[in-house]
């Protein structure tokens, strides 16, 4: 007589059982042989679309369970994505994820949007059935007897216009593309790209590069030849404008307009000598070589020469001219000459400095000498330094007459802002009339006027050095006024700076030359002297030595000789490239990297590429 069942077996059991829905139909039990063997292991059985789970015996584990895709198993809510164990405690379900019957995608630029159909229908999946096991991986089959959804093309119109997808929507082919599916991505809607402005742009009618060729005709020099400086007659159009274009907004697929970008404007002020008529055309008022000058904003002037026939030296004096120089021989020793403008001399510079807002060209040779080219030639103005310095002090000044004022009418007494002024002269600020005497006597020697207000301003630094009429005269509007003359005076230097400079000698030595352009060496070469170019660095004869310097290019470096055999090193250092016909001993830099050249090499180009290959070999050796 078989043993009788316990409780918990037959509870186990009835876990098993599959309640038809027709209670006609008879009560089935699915389990299967296998539980019946000698496993402890717990058991999933899956039948008619359910999901059975029978717990593990003393000492056995849990069943496992996974799935398939498309099929999907939640265990207690959660997905599960690999093999999970599970017990009758767990709820068990299963889910479908397929894929949507279409999808919508907008571009990145948002200007079109695209439909791609995956299927028209969509049909009813049925989970296979599984015999009852320890390790169950349930899968399911489609069922392409039953649809339970049919796609319609306003469902599709429905949900463009949820999304917002609203200009230009392409029903026609939407409808097309679910008559006759291609399963392609097909263009739903299309929006009006902007269409972008013009940035104004400036016509020049003359050239901004001063030809440099020094010429002799029967032994003579021909200075109009040699210089060959750009010029124009009175009533010349040396430039025009072309207003800017603006764009035109367009859309994207949502609706939202598209703006263009902002088209960049040019703005032009007609400075000395020049004019602009309506039609943004800038007219000469009179002859003498164009000029353009400024960053954001453009300066056109026509600038005068100030020709030296023969020598700058003590009788001459040095020179400050707000145009061009031309000095038809040497510049001797310890003399200065600064120019708003291009430096031009025939003969050689020794033991001077020479500063130009725009080039310099030497024919002859440079000697103990300093050079400073466009950017460099304003930096090292003295105008430019001095009204600075000055401008600086006098803020102070007029920082601490205040603070005296406040302090005197703290202690209910008065003091004129005059008297306040001359006394902090005498004690703080010493520096302010020392700065406007220097300043005074550079601007003495101006050549010519370049600042429209410049007797004015030197009346005014004059009034500084004369305390009795301070007193009475100097009120805070007044010293406020100072101030902006010096600051347009310091700006009026800045923004005669010309984009397109060079340095141009025959040979220097024991120099120091600097230019924000090029700097190109047009005979002999140069001899322990400092270069510096924003721009590139050239030897022009095959001849031209480079001994014992120190070159660096913003962009390139082209030499012949470099050092030499007596050991006088040279270190060249460029940003794009540096190209040698014979270097001896000296160091190369190509942006951050260095190589030490140990031995002589030839007819060799260095760059990023292969100046760390080269650094390699040379240490190697």
């Amino acid at each position: 007589m078989p043993d009788h069942m316990s409780e918990q077996e037959l509870n186990k059991l009835i876990n098993m059982l599959e309640l038809s829905q027709n209670d006609d139909e008879p009560l089935q039990t699915f389990l299967e042989p296998e539980y019946f063997e000698n496993d402890l292991g717990g058991r999933v059985l899956v039948r008619a679309g359910k999901i059975f789970v029978q717990d593990p015996l003393p000492g056995g584990r849990p069943a496992v369970i996974s799935a398939a895709p498309p099929v999907v198993i939640l265990v207690n809510g959660q997905p599960v994505s690999g093999p999970a164990e599970v017990t009758s405690q767990d709820t068990v379900e299963w889910e479908i994820i397929e894929p949507p019957l279409y999808t919508i995608t907008v571009s990145e630029d948002r200007l079109q949007a695209f439909f791609t159909l995956h299927s028209p229908k969509r049909y009813q999946w049925k989970l296979n059935d599984y015999y009852s096991a320890s390790i169950v991986e349930v899968e399911a089959a489609l069922d392409t007897e039953t649809v339970v959804e049919l796609l319609s093309l306003n469902r599709i119109i429905t949900d463009f216009e949820h999304r917002g997808i609203i200009q230009n929507l392409n029903i026609s082919g939407i409808h097309a593309e679910l008559q006759n599916p291609t399963y392609q991505p097909i263009t739903a809607a299309k929006g009006r790209a902007a269409v972008p402005g013009e940035n104004a742009q400036l016509e020049l009618f003359f050239s901004e590069t001063i030809e440099n060729e020094f010429s002799e005709i029967e032994g003579q020099v021909d200075f109009r030849s040699h210089l060959r400086i750009p010029s124009v007659i009175r009533g010349e159009v040396i430039a025009r404008k072309i207003p800017l274009v603006e764009g035109i907004p367009g859309c994207d697929v949502y609706g939202e307009i598209l703006y263009p970008p902002l088209p960049n404007d040019v703005n032009i002020i007609a400075k000395n000598n020049t004019v602009v008529l309506i039609n943004n055309e800038i007219r000469a008022l009179r002859e003498g070589r164009p000029r353009v000058t400024g960053d954001k904003i453009k300066y056109f002037d026509i600038t005068t020469t100030y020709i030296v026939p023969g020598n700058v030296n003590i009788k001459t004096g040095n020179i400050l001219f707000s145009g061009d120089v031309i000095v038809r021989g040497n510049v001797e020793d310890n003399m200065i000459i600064e120019s708003l403008g291009n430096v031009y001399v025939d003969g050689s510079i020794y033991n001077s400095t020479i500063t130009a807002t725009g080039s310099i060209l030497v024919k002859g040779n440079v000697v103990n000498s300093k050079l400073y080219s466009g950017y460099f030639g304003v930096l090292y103005n003295r105008i430019f330094n001095c009204s600075k310095l000055l401008i600086e002090e006098a803020q102070l000044l007029r920082t601490a007459v205040r603070l005296l004022i406040q302090a005197v009418q703290a202690r209910k007494q008065s003091v004129k802002y005059g008297q306040a002024v001359v006394l902090l002269l005498e004690s703080k600020f010493h520096k302010i009339p020392q700065l406007t005497k220097e300043l005074l006597s550079v601007l003495a020697t101006v050549q010519a006027s370049y600042h429209q207000d410049l007797q004015q301003t030197l009346h005014f630094l004059n009034l500084l050095l004369k305390p009795a009429q301070l007193v009475d005269f100097m009120n805070e509007a007044a010293l406020s006024g100072v101030i902006s003359m010096l600051e347009e005076l310091h700006m009026g230097v800045a923004r005669l700076q010309e984009t397109k400079v060079e340095v141009n000698i025959g040979k220097c030595q024991n120099s120091t030359l600097k230019s924000n352009g090029d700097i190109m060496i047009h005979r002999d070469g140069i001899v322990q002297s400092e270069l510096f170019s924003s721009g590139n660095i050239s030897f022009r004869k095959t001849f031209s030595m480079c001994r014992g310097s120190k070159l660096e290019a913003g962009g390139s470096i082209s030499a012949f000789y470099v050092g030499g055999e007596s050991g006088a090193q040279s270190y060249l250092k460029a940003k794009q490239s540096i190209s040698v016909h014979k270097m001896y001993l000296g160091r190369v830099t190509i942006d951050r990297y260095t190589a030490d050249i140990t031995e002589p090499v030839e007819n060799m180009v260095f760059n990023i590429d292969n100046i760390r290959t080269i650094k390699l070999r040379m240490e190697s050796n």
